[in-house]
């Protein structure tokens, strides 16, 4: 099946992933507009901030962004736990409606603020709750709802979603540092921009499907059924489409067999007990790679490096964004359904590592000066190096971790699984986020020698614990961690088989034959 045809029969998959990624297109957007905004004169005029220093040289304006930044993530931890719960029991359109409109009052809150940084700290807070809530049921209802075959693809949109709001609010910020005028205005406009595509993702959200896999574990098969069949353009009695439904059935008739129904006897169960610590582990090595220091502070970091004036860092901070955005779409068109979840993040880890080394290095050997107009060759080369840097981490440890963690785990469990990986991820980017600024400006040069030791811890932790999942289907996972053996679930398949052809009116003597035919593609 060509590219285009594959883009059509999946129509529907991607116009889902579209609307329920506009939670992630709002995770990088209000993650990047703060540490922009943060470096405006105007802003630092309205809360009475120190105006004539630059990056983090300044204690106060390196506690405020500290501050500011951070908030977003601890609200964000808490709404991915709460998530975990409220996606399991409500289902994964309702949860994501529930936490879209938490994140719209936030962002109202952030853009009224007037004068008093109690009230930016407080509509971060809340908006955090909102998007970390997003994040945890976001990938879950995509991955559910993607085909196997290009489900890598699909799922790491998710990072790409990111991205593109990274880049917008850095261009934003940018635009209104030159063309208006220094005011209340110039930073409350890129504050007050996410509430347009948040009000989007709320319109969205009531056309969309429940997901199948959701429906299926309610008991609410014939809805499950319609689901599925409406996602894959087909019909409900396709063969395909019945064939996926057996093993959704299978798959979670073995879940409550092996539990008696009880959840968290599941947790664990040696099969799963491992992709919880991996859910746990692949995160908090994702948030020590350095990338969200860079990405939080982009434009006071590179005026560490050498470009002291605000528009010029801002102006890199945009390039910076650029790069992301083209590095992860070419990696989700080319690599990560060719090269795979386990290398992608190997070879990341290795080249990561290296550009962290080099910056440190010439940061050590060639400091800027902060006072000389001009900017320094060696400036320009630690420059180069980020943007290298974010590249690595765009083809690998950007996209692959949100994807592997929505793909591993048990129906009956990914929602708690996903949401264990939001929480970590949110819990130490919280961490990442108040040792940034104190680290580079008490620690200097070592800070980026720090990350560049922690991407070969990261390496050295996928060698020895993360398996290859592309092109297989999520209810194949148990089989793959061992949770179940291929010879079980094959007979289990075809049991179910049977019962979906009888459900639809189909004669069930084919039932072999037609999960051989529907294996056999899963796997090609």
């Amino acid at each position: 099946m060509g590219v285009s045809n594959t883009l059509f029969q999946n129509r529907r998959v991607y116009l889902l992933a579209t609307v329920a990624y506009m939670g992630a297109f709002l995770f990088g957007y209000d993650t990047g507009v703060m540490g922009s905004v943060l470096a405006l004169t105007s802003f630092k005029k309205d809360y009475g901030l120190p105006i004539d220093k630059t990056g983090f040289t300044s204690p106060e304006n390196a506690q405020v962004s500290a501050n500011v930044v951070s908030l977003l993530t601890a609200g964000a931890f808490f709404g991915a736990i709460l998530a975990a719960f409220v996606n399991e029991r409500f289902g994964r359109r309702n949860s994501l409606i529930f936490f879209a409109v938490i994140f719209l009052i936030g962002a109202a809150v952030q853009t009224g603020a007037h004068h008093d940084i109690g009230q930016i700290y407080g509509g971060r807070v809340i908006a955090g709750f909102g998007i970390g809530g997003m994040t945890s049921i976001t990938p879950v209802f995509v991955s559910e709802n993607a085909p196997a075959n290009v489900r890598g693809r699909i799922a790491g949109l998710f990072q790409e979603f990111i991205v593109v709001g990274v880049m917008i609010s850095y261009w934003l910020d940018y635009g209104v540092s030159l063309h208006i005028p220094a005011s209340t205005k110039q930073w409350r406009v890129p504050v007050a921009i996410q509430i347009v595509p948040g009000g989007l993702m709320l319109i969205g959200l009531f056309f969309l499907h429940e997901s199948p896999r959701w429906l299926m574990k309610q008991g609410r098969h014939d809805k499950a059924l319609e689901s599925l069949a409406y996602m894959r353009c087909k019909n409900p009695e396709d063969v395909d489409v019945l064939a996926e439904m057996a093993e959704i059935r299978a798959s979670i008739d073995e879940e409550v067999r092996a539990t008696n129904g009880v959840t968290w006897k599941e947790c664990i169960k040696p099969g799963n007990r491992i992709r919880f610590f991996i859910a746990f582990m692949i995160m908090f090595t994702q948030q020590f790679s350095g990338t969200n220091s860079i990405g939080y502070y982009a434009p006071q970091i590179f005026q560490t490096v050498g470009l002291s004036k605000s528009s010029s860092s801002l102006f890199a901070t945009g390039v910076y964004g650029t790069v992301k955005v083209v590095s992860t779409g070419l990696f989700l068109i080319i690599g990560i359904d060719w090269l795979g979840r386990r290398m992608s993040l190997l070879l990341g880890a290795a080249w990561m590592a290296s550009m962290m080394f080099i910056i440190g290095a010439v940061l050590a050997t060639h400091p800027p000066d902060t006072k000389n107009p001009t900017v320094s060759s060696a400036s320009i080369g630690m420059v180069v190096m980020i943007y290298l840097y974010v590249i690595g981490y765009s083809a690998s440890w950007g996209p692959v971790p949100w994807v592997y963690v929505s793909e591993i785990f048990p129906n009956r469990l990914r929602a708690y699984g996903v949401g264990l990986a939001a929480a970590t991820q949110w819990l130490f980017n919280f961490v990442i986020t108040e040792i940034t600024p104190r680290a580079v400006n008490h620690i200097g040069w070592r800070t980026f020698l720090m990350f560049g030791i922690f991407c070969l811890g990261n390496g050295t932790f996928v060698f020895f614990f993360i398996k290859e999942t592309k092109g297989r289907t999520l209810e194949s996972m148990d089989i793959l961690f061992g949770a179940v053996d291929e010879a079980t679930r094959a007979q289990d398949i075809e049991n179910a088989m049977k019962t979906e052809q009888e459900a639809v009116g189909i004669e069930a003597h084919d039932s072999q034959e037609s999960v051989e035919t529907h294996n056999v593609a899963t796997k090609t």
